[in-house]
């Protein structure tokens, strides 16, 4: 839970994306009848990576960020406001002394037109000490 505590820090630290979303930022699943635009975030991958004995362990995690809403300009706006609040972002976070955070990649976007929502994805690369 680590990374996700790490990844909610930013997001929720984020004046821009509070003024697109307020506080609709959710771990793993939105509840159906919440309003749109919204966020949700998942942890994809974790590993530790090789550490010698007596230094803290380092831990490198893949997390997927869904801008989703009920139309593509917003879900564009909310995908920038996560890019602004989370790329390339380091230091003590949630507790947590994070060595970086990067964008990994964007996309592909999608629309599912039986729920009307638009869903533009992020990856993020969250390099942290354990």
């Amino acid at each position: 839970m680590r990374a996700e505590s790490i990844l909610y820090a930013l997001l929720d630290a984020s004046s821009g994306l509070a003024a697109l979303v307020g506080n609709r930022i959710y771990l793993d699943t939105r509840p159906e009848e919440d309003a749109l635009p919204a966020v949700v975030y998942e942890l994809i991958h974790e590993k530790q990576d090789d550490a010698r004995i007596g230094e803290r362990e380092t831990v490198t995690a893949r997390l997927q960020v869904n801008c989703l809403a009920a139309m593509a300009e917003d879900a564009v706006a909310v995908r920038e406001a996560v890019r602004i609040a989370c790329h390339n972002q380091s230091g003590p976070i949630a507790g947590h002394t994070v060595i970086a955070c990067l964008e990994e990649s964007a996309g592909p976007d999608s629309y599912d037109h039986l729920v009307n929502i638009y869903a533009k994805p992020m990856d993020f690369i969250l390099h942290y000490l354990r």
